[in-house]
């Protein structure tokens, strides 16, 4: 963008130099013109910096992402273990879902209490895997 610039810079040197000056219409009209050109070479040193600035911001976003992503897609989703200890329930009194942590509860009925209305909620377990269980879990 340096180069526009110099030109604009040549173009009013070069109305200087030729004597152009304001007294008749066609020199009002260039030296207009030169002006206008150079607001807008400032103006594209503006825009130009700004670019600069945001292109070093989005660099930046950039490389953030990429270290999230990383975190995220790092994560060992094959482990079993932490499907199975959260469980989603919802209050049969306000039908609001809540997420519960059954690894401390060993009984198969037990009650939990809805952190949205405070009602107990009953919850009953089954860890069987049988496909002919009697419980009522596949169900």
């Amino acid at each position: 963008m340096e180069y526009i610039n110099e030109k604009v810079s040549y173009l009013k040197g070069l109305c200087d130099g030729l004597g152009v000056d304001e007294s008749s219409k066609e020199g009002k009209v260039l030296i207009k013109i030169v002006d206008i050109l150079e607001d807008m070479t400032d103006a594209l040193a503006g825009i130009g910096d700004a670019y600069d600035d945001l292109e070093d911001y989005v660099e930046l976003i950039d490389e953030d992402l990429m270290e999230v992503e990383d975190e995220v897609y790092s994560l060992d989703l094959d482990e079993d273990d932490d499907d199975d200890d959260y469980y989603e329930v919802e209050c049969p009194n306000c039908g609001e879902d809540f997420i519960t942590n059954f690894e401390e509860m060993e009984d198969e009925e037990f009650e939990i209490e809805c952190p949205s209305c405070g009602q107990v909620v009953e919850i009953e377990t089954c860890d069987c895997d049988d496909d002919d269980c009697e419980c009522g879990c596949q169900e």
